[in-house]
């Protein structure tokens, strides 16, 4: 097996910088209570991922900050994944800037491959990657995480434990306790860890411990899960000015569903899940999965109950973008049809006879009618009503 790890470092600020090319000569901070992503002036400064906010702010007071764009952030890794799908359709999808694609059956100069993959990604997305190629997913991360970014590092088979033995006991996917105590024992690179009997070791750490020694001895099976690309489709509209008011984002919105659900690629197909995104003014997104009880064929029907899950889950600044992402799309009928459908006839002739029993004294006839069909309680979907009415 042969993998290779494509790696963009500070992928969150990098995609913010492609947004706000006035900031691309800045520091940078992302992220709310505590830091989810920092430039690389802000790491020499001493900030961290995971660091309060304030005493990243402290340790550099002209960084600029901005709250987290999850959504936005998922949106550009997704143009990374289909860039990648035109090497390999085997690709596992890590944490943004993260990706793990199989080599497996490629002939040709793996070297040249991997730099015209870093290329590619550089003029066509903006984004500067590095790439570490090895037999395993482990080895393979490290190989590009320590590299700079336009390099391609190989590490050959059988090279693994040699490769890793400098490197600090961090880079191991190891508990904080774990390291804590790695720390304590004196034990500060992977090399020294591989350098201790395993039977000892793993008395010490459990299994945990018995995974790390394994990937410091450069043994690594863990397979490579190839992540599905799962047909949607994506519409979204920019305001003309942020807007707070529910009426204007429900009229964004429904013009959104309206046009996703006209989309060629829809026909024939029904949806069973609707995510709703907006861009805030400041700064930020927000995010609403709606999951439909059953699949839609019919917008009017989606946008109900996107309409009543937005009442109960507003975003709560001003919007200045809107997205809705159509998901889950299946062949499948979302509705059972009617068993008079083009039967008029029949079907009136089954109305008089029910009518007739009603007013005779006969037992009571009733019709099921909607009432709640979005409520997830089954009582509240539908009630019974007389047919006589």
């Amino acid at each position: 097996m042969c993998i290779a790890c494509v790696y963009i470092p500070r992928f969150a600020v990098e995609a913010e910088r492609q947004r706000h090319p006035d900031i691309s000569n800045r520091a940078v901070l992302i992220g709310g209570m505590n830091v989810h992503d920092c430039s690389l002036g802000a790491e020499t400064a001493g900030v961290c991922r995971g660091m309060r906010m304030t005493e990243a702010i402290a340790l550099c007071s002209r960084a600029v900050v901005l709250p987290p764009n999850a959504a936005h952030y998922q949106r550009r890794f997704d143009e990374v994944f289909g860039l990648l799908r035109e090497v390999s359709p085997d690709i596992e999808l890590g944490e943004p800037g993260v990706a793990y694609v199989s080599l497996s059956g490629i002939s040709g100069d793996i070297q040249a491959l991997a730099q015209d993959v870093i290329s590619t990604l550089h003029k066509q997305l903006g984004f500067m990657a590095s790439v570490g190629i090895a037999g395993g997913k482990f080895t393979a991360r490290i190989a590009g995480v320590t590299s700079r970014s336009g390099v391609v590092k190989i590490v050959p088979s059988g090279a693994e434990a040699a490769f890793l033995g400098g490197l600090p006991c961090a880079q191991l996917p190891a508990s904080e306790a774990m390291l804590r105590r790695l720390k304590l024992l004196g034990l500060e690179t992977i090399g020294d860890v591989a350098n201790l009997p395993l039977g000892p070791f793993q008395q010490q750490f459990g299994l945990e411990g018995k995974r790390c020694w394994e990937l410091a001895h450069g043994t690594d099976n863990e397979p490579l899960v190839p992540t599905v690309a799962e047909q949607t489709i994506t519409r979204r509209l920019q305001l003309p000015a942020p807007v707070v008011t529910l009426e204007a984002i429900f009229a964004g919105l429904e013009s959104l569903i309206g046009a996703a659900y006209a989309d060629k690629t829809l026909r024939g197909h029904w949806v069973r899940k609707v995510v709703v995104r907006a861009n805030f003014d400041s700064g930020g997104s927000w995010e609403l999965p709606v999951s439909f009880r059953e699949a839609l064929a019919d917008p009017k029907d989606a946008w109900f109950a996107v309409k009543n899950a937005v009442i109960r889950h507003p975003p709560d600044r001003p919007v200045e973008e809107l997205e809705v992402e159509l998901v889950g799309l299946s062949s499948e009928f979302g509705k059972q049809g009617s068993m008079f459908e083009n039967k008029g006839k029949l079907w009136r002739q089954v109305e008089e006879a029910a009518r007739q029993m009603g007013t005779n004294g006969g037992p009571s006839v009733g019709r099921i009618v909607e009432v709640e069909p979005w409520s997830r309680i089954p009582e509240r979907r539908a009630a019974l009503e007389d047919f006589a009415r």
